[in-house]
């Protein structure tokens, strides 16, 4: 009896694949058929089904859109280069709340008449550039009075200071937690709040980096911005 299980190679292996790629895409409405025509590259297979959920994630955002728009931005070739680059972040996204946030960028692009699709071409490379536990504390900073959230995700979110009696399993994860944070302020998504000295008085320095001491962080209006193209709020 032939073996059903082996997984099949060469060129033919490859473009069945493809096509039945195709057809799993072509089954959802209206992005289906012209999502299909874009994927022309071949997709490893474990990477479907986050292509197909991303789709549908899409497909359910653009249902307050005229299909005929959509279509007409589907043979656009600025779009088409941000939906590229939105296909390659999907299939390699692990969250579904990865997916969600990229699939609200396009969404935004579509929505968008003026077709800014730079604009939010480099919304999506900033995404790109962080990892889950960033967005999170980027969420964080925005939704300051939303308890619920804080204590739901405390463990992510936190950075602090380590004790002298912390472990060494504790202390790693506090460096590699300011990373992300410090991360965040490299592409201006926070920056460091810092107090008014009062007059006559110099300001407050750091003895160990000789730099001004903050007072914590604060989301900027990039920041602001990025959650909002994500689908989450902003905190304004």
């Amino acid at each position: 009896m032939p073996d059903h299980t082996a997984i099949e190679l060469g060129p033919k292996a490859v473009d069945q694949r493809v096509s039945l790629y195709k057809g799993v895409l072509g089954s959802i409405p209206v992005l289906g058929g012209l999502m299909a025509e874009v994927v022309g590259a071949i997709i490893p297979e474990q990477q479907i089904d986050r292509l197909k959920q991303f789709v549908e994630a899409l497909e359910a955002k653009i249902q307050d859109l005229d299909p005929d728009q959509v279509e007409a931005r589907f043979r656009e070739p600025e779009f088409i280069d941000l939906l590229q680059e939105s296909l390659t972040q999907a299939v390699r996204a692990v969250a579904q709340e990865r997916i969600e946030h990229i699939a609200s960028i396009v969404h935004q692009s579509l929505s968008d008449q003026d077709r800014r699709y730079i604009h939010h071409k480099k919304l999506l490379y900033i995404l790109r550039e962080l990892n889950d536990v960033e967005v999170l504390m980027l969420c964080g900073h925005a939704r300051q009075n939303d308890y619920e959230f804080l204590d739901l995700h405390e463990h992510e979110i936190s950075v602090m200071g380590t004790s002298m009696d912390a472990s060494p399993e504790e202390r790693d994860y506090q460096l590699v937690q300011a990373a992300h944070r410090t991360h965040l302020v490299q592409l201006n998504l926070l920056q460091p709040r810092f107090q008014k000295p009062k007059k006559g008085q110099l300001p407050d320095f750091d003895e160990k980096t000789g730099m001004m001491r903050h007072r914590g962080y604060t989301i900027t209006a990039l920041g602001r911005l990025l959650l909002r193209c994500i689908g989450e709020p902003d905190g304004l």
